[in-house]
């Protein structure tokens, strides 16, 4: 077997001239980024937080590695998406967990002080007791942020079959009695993967605004304002039905389902 891998100065070269050209002609799908950015805004950031600071620095973390992973998707490396809106995902699991329980942030904040801080903090602080705890309010959307949280697995949280070979393509013989398969990393601009990815970043940036306004009492996206978090999620899933002609599975992420129509 051979291999020939680019260099990394062709590797920065391709990412930088993808988010160059996406900083002065947006891909299709930008717009959706700017609308979630308006929730975060208008609706998350605009009331008082939480009464725990550290539940607060959690979901600031949270929202600027949701940047994070819509810079990446604008780099055209779109599997690297996924860990980072998995971290921001989890950011804001934790956040959750402090705000319903404040003796919990201790236990974040001594996390590396002894080898039992770790054990206890690794045993508290996972996605799945936020999710179980959600559950108790919200079973439908505890039951969403969850399949999120699984998919991000599998689609490039890990190094799962999806993230690696859901990116291969059949190039056909090269000479010598080779067959050639080619892994691709960087898409370009504007194109199908990269406006997949912006998507996948919308759908995190709906599970963490909403774990974010469960940590807060009554907080109003929640309580009176609940319609603006449901027209949100029913506009999304609108533009996928028009796009594609088919009716989503509204129980579990949509973006999962999106297939590339090449």
């Amino acid at each position: 077997m051979k291999i020939n891998v680019g260099r990394v100065r062709d590797y920065l070269v391709a990412t930088l001239e993808n988010t160059q050209d996406h900083a002065s002609e947006a891909p299709e799908l930008m717009h959706l980024i700017a609308g979630m950015d308006d929730i975060f805004h208008d609706e998350i950031f605009s009331v008082p937080l939480s009464q725990e600071s550290t539940a607060n620095l959690l979901i600031i973390n949270a929202y600027t590695m949701l940047l994070a992973g819509v810079r990446e998707a604008l780099s055209g490396h779109v599997v690297c998406v996924f860990p980072i809106v998995r971290a921001a995902l989890e950011s804001a699991c934790y956040a959750y967990l402090i705000a319903n329980d404040a003796t919990k942030a201790d236990v974040w904040l001594e996390r590396h002080s002894s080898e039992d801080s770790l054990k206890k903090c690794r045993n508290i602080f996972t996605a799945k007791k936020a999710i179980d705890l959600l559950k108790r309010s919200d079973p439908v959307m505890s039951e969403y942020i969850w399949g999120y949280y699984e998919a991000s697995i599998d689609f490039g949280a890990h190094p799962n079959t999806k993230s690696v070979i859901g990116h291969l393509s059949d190039s056909g013989p090269v000479g010598e009695g080779l067959h050639g398969f080619e892994l691709t990393s960087v898409y370009g601009k504007n194109s199908w993967q990269v406006n997949h990815a912006l998507f996948v970043c919308v759908e995190a940036g709906q599970a963490i605004a909403y774990l974010i306004a469960a940590s807060i009492d009554n907080h109003p996206l929640i309580s009176e304002r609940s319609t603006v978090f449901q027209d949100w999620i029913d506009a999304k899933n609108r533009m996928v039905e028009e796009v594609t002609g088919e009716t989503s599975d509204r129980s579990v992420p949509v973006y999962t389902s999106v297939t590339n129509p090449l």
